[in-house]
């Protein structure tokens, strides 16, 4: 019996149609807002941004640091979203705390996640806004995909 030229072409056809929406599909997973934080204030006594208090900034003084804030913008459809960073609250991998915090016209910021980055890191915001990825190193030095979600921090 001879194969059907006509089944042998659809099985092909399905083929490449599936290897396109599967490259698509993994596409469209590794897109979203990408925040990279810069320096912005090398030597802070106060935050123009209002994420991190002025006594905030005293202590890390306080501990012998000059207190540097590192931030990074994105505006999207939900609003403004600030990622800040100081170097103020680091652990002895480089690993520090930041606050992702979402700013609306009329409406006071709302902290949405506190992730934790090397010092001026990078990290994504999914398209829905509700995950935060970040590059982080473990305990042992290791690098390590972080998670987060995004909700607000009371």
């Amino acid at each position: 019996m001879r194969p059907n030229r006509f089944l042998f072409t659809g099985i092909v056809a399905v083929g490449i149609v599936s290897a396109v929406l599967a490259t698509a599909r993994q596409s469209y997973a590794q897109q979203g807002y990408t925040f990279k934080l810069e320096r912005t204030a090398p030597d802070a006594r106060h935050d123009p941004d209002g994420v991190w208090s002025d006594d905030d900034l005293a202590f890390i003084r306080q501990s012998g640091q000059t207190p540097a804030i590192y931030t990074a913008r994105i505006t999207t459809p939900a609003g403004e979203w600030l990622l800040s960073q100081t170097n103020g609250d680091c652990n002895i991998q480089g690993m520090c705390t930041a606050l992702l915090v979402l700013k609306k016209p009329g409406v006071s910021p709302v902290t949405m996640a506190n992730p934790q980055l090397p010092l001026g890191g990078t990290a994504m915001l999914s398209l829905n806004y509700k995950k935060l990825a970040t590059k982080e190193v473990d305990q042992n030095g290791r690098p390590l995909d972080g998670s987060y979600d995004v909700a607000p921090i009371p």
